[in-house]
């Protein structure tokens, strides 16, 4: 690992004399306490001038960010650095041109996608879902082959699908996200699923859930014919959290899901399964935990792969524990640890001991390059501190665990302190290619706005927060850290890391 400390050094020398702010500033004083009553600017001085959305790095760790605005559904350009300022590049031209009916995107503020994802190669995808003039709902996986500055698309099947649960929608189609250690020449893995029928419960349908491999047949991406994984899979919630469904190395991908479960069931069961590239095949799927509340499409679970290649799953919750669990052997899906709780306090009412109980939602994970899990997330907190004079209050966490080691406790990093009780922090989690932490958040509750308005105002107080030490310290992001970090990774000579290596 000396590459990523070298890099990281080089981060720190950097810093001084960058034009765009520091990578020394000091850290925030966790946690940070928000008034959403008031500006970002006016409270912190903070106000970038970059994309306030997460971002993606290329292999040479230049940062991609694909635009967002308050609109849930809003995007349309892609964001890097060109010197040391920042270019915005079109992303919708390759959309109109070959979709001459488009109307508009739907839920790319990042309520469905919004990250830009690299293979091994350099080549770019994003996954988009458009709504065209008869109404119709597509999904479509564009790809760029040169740095984003141009697009083509590929169109996904289950676009066209009828949400059939409590009118929400949460999409049919994610891709393989970069976690640490998952980097290919291939391009990501593609999950697309087709609602099927209702099923018990107000976050609940039972859907059919396939993969496919992308490949590219001369400068075009082709998809073949998908391969069925479940006719019962619960679906997914990408709207915060934003863990990857899969962790690809070399020709197999590993893929997490959660199923429906029997009408009177206390919990949902959570499978992982390998997956040939090469042949379409889907090995035999393992229950690796029991997700809890049952039919609760909230509990999406995330996986990722370390450097050793052992694959590691974080099983998602509602206001209940994370349950974590391993591979017990590198690259083999077939055996798993005992499922154990990620958090069990911090939740204390006349029910609970002094403790009280974990309560977490909305899984963001990645693998640091010494193998550190790092997990942020949503947690409910009652009658354990002095906010809110013990009134239940929701705040963004982190939990950390090293390799071979045990989870942390939490570490509170934001919340707002204007309110108690409910929030959503929309929030996504990413690693950088010099192993950095970049943490996407903003905030919203449905009670401020009608429901007419509540799209259209999804992401306020956005930001994007960043740690250098593995998720001890943050500040809020500057261009100056995303500059430093091309810098240093200029310097690490000897190539990334491989899983399993």
């Amino acid at each position: 690992m000396n590459r990523y400390l070298a890099a990281l050094a080089a981060i720190v020398l950097l810093a001084v004399g960058v034009p765009r702010g520091s990578t020394l500033a000091a850290g925030l004083r966790l946690p940070l306490r928000i008034d959403t009553r008031l500006t970002l600017r006016a409270q912190f001085g903070y106000a970038p001038d970059y994309q306030r959305n997460v971002p993606s790095f290329d292999l040479s760790n230049r940062p991609y960010i694909r635009s967002r605005t308050v609109s849930q559904h809003a995007t349309d350009h892609v964001d890097t650095l060109e010197g040391d300022g920042w270019i915005s590049m079109p992303l919708l031209d390759a959309v109109r041109r070959d979709y001459p009916s488009f109307v508009a995107t739907v839920n790319a503020g990042g309520y469905v996608s919004e990250l830009v994802e690299f293979d091994g190669l350099g080549r770019a995808y994003t996954l988009l879902e458009i709504r065209v003039k008869n109404g119709a709902l597509k999904n479509v996986l564009a790809y760029s082959l040169d740095g984003c500055r141009t697009w083509r698309t590929l169109t996904l099947p289950f676009g066209g699908r009828r949400v059939l649960y409590d009118g929400r929608d949460s999409g049919t189609a994610t891709i393989e996200h970069f976690s640490g250690w998952n980097v290919n020449d291939d391009p990501p893995l593609v999950a697309v699923w087709r609602p099927v029928a209702d099923w018990a419960g107000p976050r609940a349908c039972r859907n059919e859930l396939y993969v496919a491999a992308p490949r590219f047949d001369g400068d075009r991406l082709v998809l073949p014919s998908p391969t069925l994984v479940s006719r019962r899979f619960l679906g997914m919630v990408q709207a915060a959290g934003g863990a990857s469904f899969a962790a690809t190395v070399g020709d197999t991908s590993f893929m997490a899901w959660t199923e429906i479960a029997p009408r009177d069931a206390k919990a949902s069961p959570t499978y992982v399964a390998s997956f040939d590239r090469a042949s379409g095949a889907v090995g035999p799927r393992v229950r690796v935990a029991m997700a809890r509340p049952a039919n609760d499409d909230h509990c999406t679970p995330g996986i990722c792969v370390d450097s050793r290649g052992y694959l590691h799953v974080v099983v998602g919750a509602h206001s209940r524990p994370f349950l974590y669990t391993r591979s017990l052997s590198p690259l083999d899906a077939s055996a798993w640890t005992t499922p154990k709780c990620v958090l069990t306090s911090g939740f204390r009412d006349k029910t609970t001991d002094a403790d009280g109980r974990g309560r977490q939602t909305y899984v963001s994970l990645v693998c640091l390059p010494d193998d550190t899990l790092v997990l942020v997330f949503r947690q409910q907190r009652a009658g354990v501190d002095r906010v809110f004079g013990g009134h239940s209050y929701g705040v963004l966490c982190i939990q950390r665990r090293p390799r071979d080691g045990s989870w942390s406790g939490v570490t509170r990093l934001v919340f707002r302190r204007d309110r108690s009780g409910y929030a959503m922090f929309n929030h996504k989690l990413a690693v950088d290619r010099c192993g950095r932490l970049f943490l996407s958040l903003s905030f919203f509750d449905p009670d401020d706005y009608p429901p007419a308005k509540r799209a259209a105002n999804r992401y306020r107080h956005r930001m994007v927060l960043v740690s250098a030490d593995g998720g001890a310290i943050w500040r809020f992001a500057t261009s100056g850290d995303y500059l430093a970090g091309i810098t240093a990774r200029d310097t690490d000579t000897s190539g990334a890391g491989e899983a399993g290596e």
